[in-house]
């Protein structure tokens, strides 16, 4: 309890402060009320607009959904009622109501430099001379919240100078969240905003609020003003005229829509943009449907581009790279982000992923497809991971394989020990009998009994119903792949080899993976190859349909090689594992771009309508479906036989083995004397 009460000590004064501060009104610096009056004004300094113009602001921000409002005034003889009855207003409909007046603008002692672009600063435009251009503490820094600003008598200096700054490139303070609303009582005034250096963008939403008094009675007209470019006229709507009340700016703002809508048309401007071609030696034609897998990404966001400026009236300057641009060990970026990264370009005419290093040079204003990345590769053969001579019975037939050798050695020896006929087969003959009848092959021994013969005789039977059995199982199994490869864990631990499409976001992707599993796959089976791992499409997916190969590649390319090439039998068995997941492609676009919000508009409404959707079916092709199923003719390799090689070559050392003990048995007397008389001759 001690604690606290000292603390309620520490900060009583400060809430004294505050609540004297309340009832006083707001105070700011550069007084936009007069020093000497604190009291609140009386009902004789009433504005001749009364509460009409104070109710018709609230509700203009509102029905923008704006809470948070900038109020600007340049002028130092308005009056103080009219201030007050603003601030009034705006607090008890909950603004926050943040007040600059000429003094505070000019004061750039606090003020704080944003490093929103500290990486690649824009090139600076406004023009501070200290005359008629000078340098302001209005500082708004990118937020996606919306604020609204007002400018009260906006025909002064500092007014003209605050939206010279503003339009200036660096800032661009004329963006869609961004409400402001000039006032004047003069519409001449309006004339002043067509100087060059105020550029108010199709993306902006400012306005002028024309209000007078005639014979007493309160009206006003809004407009809606935007320049196509700065060098061109300025362009005014009219919103609504005769406006006296709240009610009139809600119906007349409700009548208007988006002013964006407005703003379609842009004469034919020219913008600054490029367009990447990663293999120029392979390109043809950016319409080359026979090279879908050629520079995918370039050919699938072209006919969006061409329908964008279609839409917009608008013509390109396109620059050609190589590169779509990765950050450089010296900070710099090499290609097309280099472009923006030298504020060279204004768009780009193709989508990029998007990716944190990117985003502080460029903005992405709409997303447009998703390429995956994967490695694709033919399960290998049964054959090649599995014994296929052990897969054709379960467990428990070759354990009733084994039973009927046994019974039926058991059951001749019996016949050769109880029978009344005499044989010329030996007891160790019914172990060849039994084994020569399974692999199908005959008997050197006459059996005469018939006893004897029957037995032969069923042994044979069963061995020909077993070995057809086996056999085509065989068969089958060799023209079977096998589901052995089903996680990058497998496909690490398998023979396959491994090769990567040589694009730049591979080795990047690859290096930058934090999955242990990626991680052990490239270190294991990409970085200890060096460079020769890296390879064109065409050359890798070849090699993965030959042999025991996998390869890195965009899927989309992949497709379109397995369908031009692939045989029907060989796209069955395609499988593919994804080591890292590609960002999303968006349209990347300089900062500050003024014509942001118009563009991306326009690329959700291709969206909307499934212009997107159309050009992906006809630029990206899909995988190829397995129709032919896995029949057909196989070849039969070492891989194959290996196992059958393996128990011939166990047979033939068995076999010289016991030729040796043999021999060494049957002479071991001469081949004694031979070393002892070798012994007497060294005494």
């Amino acid at each position: 309890m001690k604690v606290q009460v000292i603390l309620w000590l520490r900060w009583l004064p400060l809430l004294f402060f505050v609540v004297a501060v309340r009832a006083a009104g707001p105070r700011v610096t550069g007084s936009w009320r007069s020093e000497y009056s604190l009291e609140d004004p009386g009902p004789s300094s009433k504005t001749p607009w009364g509460n009409q113009l104070p109710d018709m602001l609230v509700a203009y921000y509102r029905h923008h959904g704006v809470h948070s409002l900038m109020l600007v005034v340049c002028h130092t003889d308005i009056a103080d009622a009219r201030l007050w009855t603003l601030w009034q207003h705006f607090n008890l409909n909950d603004f926050y109501v943040q007040v600059s007046t000429e003094t505070s603008l000019r004061d750039l002692q606090y003020v704080d430099v944003l490093d929103e672009q500290e990486e690649a600063p824009p090139p600076q435009t406004f023009p501070a001379n200290n005359s008629t251009h000078w340098a302001t503490s209005f500082i708004l820094p990118q937020s996606s919240y919306k604020v609204g600003i007002l400018l009260l008598e906006f025909r002064s200096e500092c007014a003209l100078n605050l939206l010279r700054w503003s339009a200036a490139s660096e800032h661009n303070y004329f963006t869609t969240n961004r409400f402001w609303l000039l006032l004047t009582e003069d519409e001449e005034d309006i004339d002043l905003l067509e100087d060059p250096e105020i550029f108010l963008p199709p993306d902006s939403e400012l306005r002028v609020l024309h209000h007078e008094t005639p014979d007493g009675n309160f009206s006003s007209s809004l407009i809606d003003l935007y320049k196509v470019a700065a060098w061109k006229p300025l362009k005014r709507t009219l919103v609504g005229k005769n406006i006296r009340n709240r009610r009139h700016v809600i119906h007349a703002l409700q009548h208007f829509g988006s002013a964006i809508t407005y703003r379609q048309n842009l004469e034919g401007i020219v913008f600054n943009t490029a367009i990447v071609i990663a293999f120029p030696d392979l390109f043809t034609n950016i319409e080359d449907l026979s090279l879908r897998h050629i520079d995918t990404i370039s050919k699938v966001n072209h006919r969006l581009m061409l329908e964008l400026a279609n839409r917009l009236n608008m013509s390109y300057n396109t620059y050609q790279t190589v590169n779509y641009g990765w950050r450089q060990p010296n900070g710099s970026f090499d290609g097309l982000m280099g472009r923006f990264q030298r504020y060279e370009l204004d768009f780009a005419q193709l989508a990029i992923f998007m990716r944190l290093d990117r985003i502080a040079l460029v903005d992405f204003v709409a997303e447009t497809y998703r390429v995956r990345a994967g490695i694709m590769f033919r399960q290998p053969p049964l054959s090649a991971v599995a014994n296929i001579f052990a897969m054709p019975f379960e467990n428990d037939v070759w354990v009733s394989i084994l039973m009927l050798l046994i019974i039926t050695t058991v059951v001749l020896v019996v016949e050769l020990l109880f029978s009344p006929h005499t044989h010329d087969m030996a007891y160790m003959d019914t172990l060849n009998f039994v084994w020569g009848a399974m692999c199908q092959q005959g008997f050197y021994v006459e059996v005469r009994n018939r006893s004897a013969r029957i037995i032969v005789f069923t042994t044979f039977v069963s061995a020909l119903f077993l070995f057809t059995s086996f056999s085509a199982n065989i068969v089958a199994l060799l023209q079977s792949p096998s589901d052995a490869i089903r996680s990058l864990t497998d496909l690490g631990q398998s023979p396959l080899e491994i090769g990567v499409q040589d694009t730049q976001y591979n080795k990047i992707y690859f290096t930058e993976s934090t999955d242990p599993v990626t991680k052990n796959l490239y270190h294991k089976k990409i970085a200890s190859k060096g460079d020769n791992v890296y390879m064109r499409p065409v050359l890798g997916m070849e090699r993965m349909r030959t042999g025991l190969f996998a390869y890195q590649v965009e899927l989309q390319a992949g497709y379109q090689i397995v369908s031009d090439t692939f045989s029907e039998p060989e796209k069955c068995g395609l499988m593919e594992l994804e080591p890292f997941q590609l960002p999303m492609l968006a349209i990347p676009t300089r900062k500050n771009f003024p014509y942001k919000e118009l563009i991306r508009r326009q690329l959700r409404w291709q969206r909307e309508v499934s212009l997107v959707n159309r050009e992906e079916r006809k630029w990206i092709p899909q995988k190829p479906k397995c129709e032919g199923g896995v029949g057909g003719f196989v070849s039969i390799g070492l891989t194959e036989c290996r196992y059958a090689l393996g128990i011939f070559g166990c047979g033939a050392a068995a076999s010289f083995g016991l030729f040796l003990c043999e021999f060494s048995f049957k002479h071991f007397k001469l081949v004694y004397g031979i070393v002892k008389g070798y012994r007497e001759m060294q005494r």
